[in-house]
């Protein structure tokens, strides 16, 4: 199965979000995702001004495993449950202290699972065309047990004997992630007076005032009014801790040429043919001018250039022909020091010809653009194949993981270069016959295609960017 979810991430670059979910039977799924971008051409993207890689510059992809899915009653309920996980990893750090990375790793994934279920229990509410009154109750109830439960078990190993550090940082994280959801619950109650919550609205504020209070007795970074130095200090604790927590489900990488030998051996069968031909060629002038040198001489200038042209022929034919079965790169990924699966990827640009019929349904040119003649669209082809290994993922560790997310940012700094000034006045009348400038925006259009494939099932989806030289105006989903 795979799912997408986009976003703008900031001024200059979209974020897709695939998840790369295997079967329960399968011991292991393959995936292809094919990419077309299509660019205007008066942006000048082409295959002589953007390289392959500027390209891979501009797409950076962050590979992590899905987090296993809980809810907020289940992770300090059942014997399985992250904090039972929690636990043992404590007790067994005590009396082995050199099994400190296990200790981490179960901090990180209390966290972060602890992050995704509430997110997801917050998303619910916000989402829910019908909300129960008490499902904000529920999660700030919820939340009390949670953070009781961890805290009490940092209370309970808080010694000389012991180094509770790593608790401590999971402790900071969780406490900032509470403040923002709470926030978020609090602005959709403000927004929807129509709906009963009874007394969430007060718990609420409860909570959000004993997490300061409990931030201020820790040490812990919180927001401060009127102190930019310690609100700054606050954003960047955050995003250390964000990476920190987030370290343990993100994978290693190691990246290389795909298909690198194959292109090797392609070449030297193009510089082989290449000198077969140049040495047909001045052969048999040798057996019957071998008299008059200087002829020879010049035959065989004329042979070794031939020769050079044959094989940068031979070469791109070559090439040509391995695109369809190799790529650009192949990435290994490593979870715990084991093999799990790899990713490749490829880039090139293609004409309307080598395009699906589909896509080009889906991008609808209008009657303006369906004429490309003179200013033809540039299409990028991004190709992405992905291969998990089902039963290391869910087989060998405490948690269930169910597969990969993706997380792409497609940047668009290269694309704006060539873009004209954002804002342009256009005088109209007003309604006592003055003339008034009225400042508009000059935006640009770049459509994303893609299409993914997994069990022979295949789906299409397409997104509108909305782009001025000043970054990213709004990324639409194309029905």
């Amino acid at each position: 199965m795979i799912n997408i979810t986009t976003k703008i991430h900031d001024q200059f670059s979209i974020e897709f979000k695939v998840g790369f979910a295997g079967s329960e039977h399968d011991a292991e799924s393959r995936f292809k995702v094919n990419s077309w971008i299509f660019v205007p051409n008066n942006l000048d993207i082409n295959a002589s001004t953007y390289s392959k890689e500027q390209f891979y510059r501009d797409v950076k992809s962050n590979i992590r495993l899905i987090t296993p899915n809980f809810t907020l009653a289940e992770m300090i309920n059942g014997e399985k449950c992250p904090l039972s996980h929690l636990k043992q990893a404590v007790e067994q750090y005590r009396s082995q202290p050199e099994s400190i990375h296990d200790l981490e790793f179960q901090v990180k994934m209390f966290c972060a699972i602890f992050k995704s279920a509430l997110r997801n229990a917050t998303n619910g509410i916000l989402k829910a065309a019908d909300v129960p009154a008490s499902a904000p109750a529920e999660i700030v109830d919820d939340i009390s047990s949670i953070t009781e439960a961890y805290r009490q078990l940092i209370r309970d190993n808080t010694g000389d004997d012991f180094a509770p550090t790593v608790l401590l940082y999971g402790d900071e994280y969780m406490s900032h992630l509470i403040g923002i959801q709470a926030a978020r619950l609090l602005r959709f109650m403000e927004a929807h007076p129509e709906n009963d919550f009874g007394n969430t609205r007060q718990k609420l504020q409860q909570l959000i005032k004993q997490e300061i209070a409990y931030k201020e007795m820790m040490g812990y970074s919180h927001i401060t009014p009127h102190d930019d130095v310690a609100n700054r200090n606050l954003v960047y604790k955050h995003g250390q801790l964000k990476k920190y927590i987030e370290s343990a489900l993100y994978l290693k990488k190691d990246t290389t040429n795909d298909g690198a030998a194959m292109k090797e051996i392609t070449f030297s069968i193009a510089a082989g043919f290449a000198m077969l031909v140049s040495t047909l060629i001045a052969w048999p002038f040798q057996k019957y001018l071998g008299s008059y040198p200087l002829l020879i001489f010049i035959i065989l200038i004329v042979a070794y250039m031939f020769k050079d042209r044959i094989k940068d022929f031979a070469r791109n034919l070559f090439v040509h022909r391995l695109k369809s079965k190799y790529f650009d790169h192949k990435t290994t990924l490593h979870f715990k020091n084991e093999n799990i699966g790899c990713i490749k990827e490829g880039m090139d640009f293609i004409k309307d010809a080598k395009t699906p019929d589909r896509v080009l349904a889906i991008r609808n040119r209008s009657g303006l653009e369906a004429d490309n003649t003179l200013q033809q669209e540039r299409t990028i082809l991004y190709r992405k194949q992905v291969q998990i290994d089902n039963r290391s993922l869910r087989n060998r560790y405490e948690y269930r993981f169910d597969g990969i997310h993706d997380i792409m940012r497609f940047h668009i700094q290269h694309y704006t270069r060539k873009m004209d000034d954002p804002t342009l006045l256009v005088d109209t009348l007003t309604e006592d016959g003055m003339l008034e400038a009225v400042p508009t925006l000059r935006v640009y259009i770049i459509h994303i295609i893609l299409q993914f494939i997994h069990d022979e099932e295949t789906e299409y989806r397409g997104f509108r960017i909305t782009a001025t030289r000043d970054g990213i105006v709004a990324c639409e989903e194309v029905k």
